[in-house]
């Protein structure tokens, strides 16, 4: 991807925020000024540095403050000016992150990991289709409570997860061709050191056939096509999947093209959150 000087220039000048000034407590710095002025110079970026591209792109890295280096495995979320969830996508060892707009408007980025305190962006004005909008965000490290520790936790039950998947696939994972993957399975897989592809390999083999690809791992069943992995009901892109870490799922589920299901007809692997099931 052709990356353009006045991009480069916005990266600079406009693209770090840290977690106080993204919430607005803490100092703006003498560049971001007020929110319209960031808004137009994320236009201007997009209307000079625009190339020969085919979507509206917002892209940058997640990295910890005063320094501490790039945040790997963060989960980094698009979200519209009402708060549906546009995109989504998981940063790279190095803190990349690449969010793909559905079409132009105004938007905001959100990024949270294990550990990490969450930050969003201020809202952003994006109106060019196929401008590339450089935002880094940096995120303050947050205690985390030792597990044995907690004498009661709120951890969410399987009937509400069970239940909020029915409303989003339109059936009950207990009808499905699989049983679901739960939270304390995907535990167990964690203190194994294992992977996204080790669980659908483990758990739903051999019906899932799991191989190898240059763009990442593929889960076949019954075909020789991939079955499309959605985290959070998101689209995941083959890239980011082997950077996409155990400790934020809460379930794994596989629908097959048999199943019936009305908004996967073809099938999928689908990922979620414990947040996203609440």
């Amino acid at each position: 991807m052709k990356t353009h000087r006045p991009i480069a220039l916005l990266r600079c000048r406009v693209a770090r925020l840290s977690a106080a000034q993204a919430r607005g407590t803490g100092p703006r710095p003498a560049a971001l000024g007020r929110l319209p002025d960031l808004a137009m110079l994320l236009l201007a970026a997009g209307t000079l540095g625009a190339g020969p591209l085919t979507a509206q792109t917002f892209e940058g890295r997640v990295l910890g403050v005063s320094g501490e280096g790039p945040v790997g495995t963060a989960l980094v979320r698009l979200v519209d000016a009402e708060g549906e969830q546009r995109a989504i996508s998981i940063s790279a060892a190095d803190g990349f992150y690449r969010l793909r707009a559905p079409e132009p408007g105004v938007y905001r980025i959100e990024a949270e990991r294990i550990g990490y305190t969450t930050v969003e962006s201020p809202l952003l004005e994006a109106l060019r289709a196929d401008g590339v909008y450089p935002i880094d965000l940096e995120m303050a490290a947050a205690p985390v409570e030792l597990l044995g520790l907690t004498v009661e936790t709120d951890r969410l039950s399987e009937e509400r997860a069970d239940h909020t998947v029915r409303m989003i696939i339109g059936l009950h994972p207990n009808s499905l061709r699989f049983r679901p993957v739960g939270y304390e399975t995907l535990q167990d897989h964690l203190a194994r050191a294992h992977t996204l592809t080790d669980v659908v390999r483990w758990e739903f083999a051999p019906a899932v056939l799991v191989r190898e690809t240059r763009s990442g791992p593929c889960f076949e069943y019954r075909t020789n096509r991939c079955l499309p992995v959605y985290l959070n009901s998101m689209r995941l892109d083959e890239d980011f999947m082997p950077d996409l870490p155990l400790d934020m799922l809460y379930r794994v589920q596989v629908v097959t093209p048999t199943d019936g299901s009305v908004v996967y007809p073809g099938g999928a692997v689908l990922l979620y959150t414990e947040a996203w099931l609440r």
